[in-house]
């Protein structure tokens, strides 16, 4: 029997991002009681800044993009272009979700933990994730994946490549 190692790979970062999404619902910690949160369409752009919390969107004809910043101290930007949709959240203090899309691609970046950084960039109809927690580093986009620091995990299509950097587990192909 012959095991597809890209599917399991594709198993083992779902888990994680299932349980780094649940374990910062669990948490509690960051929850702002106001939202910085910007979305666009179709050639429009926004920026907002309320308080030390930040959000831009930028879409270009035929496309979508949409910020929120949820901690009240952080960032959230993003920009698409020829029919992209890309999206980013930043859910704890300290943390930056950026994503970026063109060419009908799909970006989707969150920031789960706090002082985290997640970069998303999709292109060529292919899509990106990009989750950074507590103090880790997600990249996903042309040059493939990267993860670091305390926990990341980031998945690209166009590439084909993944990781999920947790403490001492380091997965990548």
């Amino acid at each position: 029997m012959r095991i597809n190692k890209f599917a399991v790979r594709g198993l083992v970062l779902a888990a994680g991002l299932a349980g780094c999404v649940g374990f910062a619902g669990l948490s509690g910690e960051g929850v702002a009681a106001a939202d910085t949160r910007c979305s666009v369409s179709n050639g429009h752009q926004v920026e907002r800044v309320e308080g030390r919390s930040g959000c831009g969107a930028k879409a270009g004809v035929g496309s979508r993009a949409s910020a929120d910043e949820y901690s009240g101290r952080g960032t959230a930007v993003s920009v698409s272009d020829n029919g992209g949709n890309a999206a980013a959240y930043n859910l704890q203090p300290g943390s930056t979700a950026l994503a970026g899309a063109n060419s009908r691609g799909n970006a989707y970046s969150v920031t789960t933990g706090p002082s985290a950084l997640s970069v998303a960039q999709a292109r060529r109809g292919g899509t990106t994730v990009a989750i950074g927690g507590w103090g880790g580093e997600a990249y996903a986009g042309p040059e493939g994946a990267r993860c670091s620091g305390g926990f990341a995990t980031a998945f690209d299509t166009s590439t084909g490549k993944a990781c999920l950097h947790a403490g001492s587990i380091d997965l990548r192909n």
